[in-house]
């Protein structure tokens, strides 16, 4: 079994906003360094933010959606958990990749959790909780399709020849 960190770590904040539900690859929007973005890609999708929850963001608003401490943000809830959640793999072996999230806010930690994937089922990520059913997915769903997205950008990245270490 071999520990991997990726995307823990930067200059710069680099974290997705938890109320933003991507849908789709946006390789076409002009933001920086795409590899380095929290989901591993610029995506399209929509908010989840509560009285918003089908609005869909102008590319202008896709840059906080994708970076996370949208703070310019109308739709963003004045109360709420964390303002932003940051994802990395954390470890991986050829059965199983373990996702770590960790919410932050006001720019220090305020949660974590951890996910799991079984590459023999290819089901998404679910919570790795001990004691407790581990057959539903993350209970806030933009969080629980920011870690599926995340993953499969990952996976795209590694390949097949090196999909299973």
């Amino acid at each position: 079994m071999r520990t991997i960190i990726a995307n823990l770590h930067s200059r710069k904040p680099s974290l997705a906003c938890p109320f933003f539900v991507p849908t789709e690859r946006a390789d076409d929007l002009a933001l920086p360094h795409p590899a380095r973005l929290p989901l591993g890609a610029a995506w399209r999708g929509r908010c989840a933010a509560p009285g918003h929850e089908q609005a869909i963001p102008d590319n202008k608003e896709l840059e906080g959606c994708n970076l996370g401490y949208a703070k310019s943000c109308s739709r963003l809830p004045e109360h709420r958990k964390c303002d932003a959640v940051r994802l990395g793999v954390v470890k991986e072996s050829r059965t199983l990749i373990s996702l770590q999230l960790i919410f932050e806010s006001g720019y220090r930690p305020a949660g974590q959790e951890l996910l799991e994937y079984d590459r023999g089922t290819g089901q998404p990520p679910i919570p790795h909780r001990l004691g407790m059913d581990r057959s539903s997915p993350y209970p806030e769903p933009s969080v629980q399709r920011q870690a599926e997205c995340f993953l499969q950008t990952y996976l795209e990245r590694r390949g097949p020849d090196r999909a299973n270490p």
